[in-house]
Order: structure tokens, then sequence, then C-alpha cells
């Protein structure tokens, strides 16, 4: 890769659209630790493209991820827990997949 691509990468990184990521999770059933694991991953693979990512503490078994605004997970629709790397794809799809270190060189 030239200079130059890797330079409209990094500028391409800056004027694209920034996303919003919101987690709401059950505080009365501990689902706490699982919002923060998620918020970890959300921003190891995709912080360069959020403008923030919220954790929104509720009750009543909620689980549910939005992004910008729109569900895209709801463990009240789905009734379990999202498994493992199912909002990565989800992400994925939406989003682009994720930043690695290394990925614009």
């Amino acid at each position: 890769m030239s200079t130059t691509d890797a330079k409209v990468q990094v500028e391409n990184l800056v004027t694209e659209p920034r996303h919003s990521i919101e987690i709401e999770y059950c505080v009365p059933c501990d689902f706490r630790p699982q919002a923060i694991e998620l918020t970890r991953e959300v921003v190891d693979g995709w912080s360069e493209r959020l403008a923030d990512i919220r954790l929104v503490p509720s009750s009543g078994g909620r689980f549910e991820v939005s992004l910008d605004g729109e569900v895209i997970f709801s463990k009240a629709a789905l009734d379990r827990h999202p498994e493992a790397g199912e909002i990565a794809g989800l992400l994925s799809e939406r989003i682009g997949d994720p930043w690695t270190i290394g990925s614009i060189s």
C-alpha cells in the first residue's frame, strides 16, 4: 500500500459517518458484566466508527443493543443473551468489519 493510499484511508476514518451504540442492561439481574464485556468488544473493534457508546442501566430482564436508535438485538424478543460473536456479526453487516491494528499501514 502506498503512502497516498494509507493517507486516504486515514482521512476516510475521520470523514465517514459515526455511529451511536446503546447497550441497555438489567441491573437487578446482574447483566452488567455482559454489558461491560460487550462494550469492550465493540470499542476494540469499531471505535474509529463510533460517535458514542452508552450503557443504560435498566430492569425487567432487559438486555438490548441499539445501533443509531434501531434495536439490533433484544433479549426480550429472543428470550436469550447474545451468543459469542453475534453482536459483532450484526455490527459488521451494518457498519463494516471491525478495525484491527495494522489494517492501515
